[in-house]
């Protein structure tokens, strides 16, 4: 049996972000009144569980989906709209960890997640203002060699010719700022509005039949026979299968699962428009840059020009009180130019960080209960790709998602007791690094 805490109340109190002030609400009409018999039941209402519910819902499937708050609530509609392709580790350090075929393996899904996602956004005319190019930007010397061994690496392993190296001169014109060093543009990666995906997605399980009940979160998973009973307030769900899809915001709900990662609080702030022309003189082809140091910054501009620029972790579970001034000081470091326009939204958000920054997939409950979380700030492809091998092992293939159910991840030690004292000591030590090497 499993018990869900509330982290998704910690946004209760919160201002709009500029994600929900770009699109209208799902607003799901249908409310959850009465008990039902149900093939599945998915749990959580981002980009894990749509994906899951709209792949099965193809296959015939009668689904359900319970969401806490709105659809989107969590990490699905308030991270920096960076699609990236890949892992959130480069693939030599996976190639070292598991071997290359295994590495290959992943290194395809990563692949095609973007291509599902893409697909989806064509396929369904999801205007969600896709744009292509992530650019990593170089704040270390040593990043310079990094970047020239991962072109070469990838080009050669992979035939992936993605990548395009940018020295001092370039990535100045590129991006108007003075303190990178170096970049590396990913032409495989693209950015978008992510709450306008995720939104659009839950439109199509809506046609596919999936009933949605937003507002409604769970309080028990209990195991019974040959069903799972899912409690909520007013009802109970009897599932032949459960998907729990809360990634930061899973708390209990898979009870010592929860022990293999690390809940973390980063936030982001939105300027005024700017204008387009004014936007390309700060960076000049629209791409979205990720920089390297391990507490990173990370920025694109929005579909109507603002500046959406996150970064900064907090050491605490707290949100902190004025996330508006924690990441301006982070911005104006990297564009001193901005101070003269003005913050018009700010926000925070939670992420789940596995130890070997990996998602963790796996099952429970004789098989009947999966789940997928730990995308550690790269899911918003792998979020997708997880509702469809999720799917695929649901209809009885499992070959692909076992290539993620059989990595084996470490466990906070001491029943997760020290999560935090971990994560806090990690953070400090990253920040003194990074002060360092700048």
């Amino acid at each position: 049996m499993f018990n869900k805490n509330k982290t998704y109340e910690q946004h209760d109190n919160e201002k709009i972000s500029f994600y929900r002030s770009s699109v209208l609400d799902l607003n799901s009409k249908e409310h959850l009144t009465s008990d039902i018999d149900i093939d599945v039941c998915v749990i959580g209402g981002g980009l894990t569980g749509i994906s899951t519910a709209l792949n099965l819902s193809k296959k015939g499937y009668s689904i359900v989906l319970c969401e806490a708050r709105k659809i989107g609530w969590g990490a699905s509609g308030r991270n920096g709209g960076q699609l990236g392709i890949g892992m959130r580790k480069d693939q030599y350090t996976i190639e070292k960890k598991f071997g290359l075929t295994h590495a290959k393996e992943l290194w395809n899904m990563g692949l095609e997640s973007v291509e599902e996602v893409k697909t989806l956004i064509n396929k369904n005319r999801i205007d969600c203002h896709l744009v292509n190019g992530v650019m990593s930007a170089a704040c270390f010397k040593k990043d310079l060699e990094d970047y020239q061994f991962e072109i070469d690496h990838m080009s050669k392993n992979y035939q992936f010719e993605g990548y395009k190296f940018f020295n001092k001169s370039e990535i100045m014109d590129e991006i108007s700022s003075d303190i990178y060093l170096s970049g590396m543009l990913n032409t495989g990666s693209y950015h978008l509005n992510p709450l306008k995906l995720t939104i659009g997605l839950a439109k199509l399980i809506q046609k596919n039949n999936v009933s949605i009940f937003e507002n409604t979160p769970v309080l028990k998973i209990v195991e019974k026979n040959d069903k799972i009973n899912v409690y909520t307030k007013d009802a109970l769900i009897k599932a032949s299968k459960v998907v729990v899809a809360c990634n930061g915001y899973l708390d209990n709900l898979l009870g010592s699962n929860k022990n293999k990662f690390i809940p973390i609080n980063n936030y982001i702030i939105a300027t005024e428009p700017l204008g387009e022309k004014k936007a390309k003189e700060i960076i000049r082809n629209n791409y979205a840059v990720c920089d390297t140091r391990f507490i990173i910054d990370y920025y694109r501009f929005s579909e109507d020009w603002r500046m959406i620029f996150g970064g900064g972790e907090t050491l605490t579970s707290k949100f902190v009180k004025n996330s508006n001034n924690f990441v301006k000081k982070r911005m104006f470091k990297v564009f001193p130019q901005l101070k003269k326009y003005k913050i018009d939204y700010s926000w925070g958000g939670t992420l789940a960080i596995t130890v070997n920054r990996l998602p963790y997939f796996g099952t429970s409950m004789n098989d009947k209960l999966l789940y997928a979380f730990g995308y550690s700030g790269h899911g918003l492809a792998l979020s997708i790709l997880a509702g469809k091998l999720i799917a695929e092992k649901i209809n009885g293939e499992s070959d692909r998602f076992k290539f993620f159910s059989d990595i084996n991840h470490l466990s906070i030690p001491f029943r997760g007791l020290l999560r935090r004292p971990i994560y806090s000591s990690a953070i400090l030590y990253y920040k003194f690094r990074d002060f360092l090497n700048s």
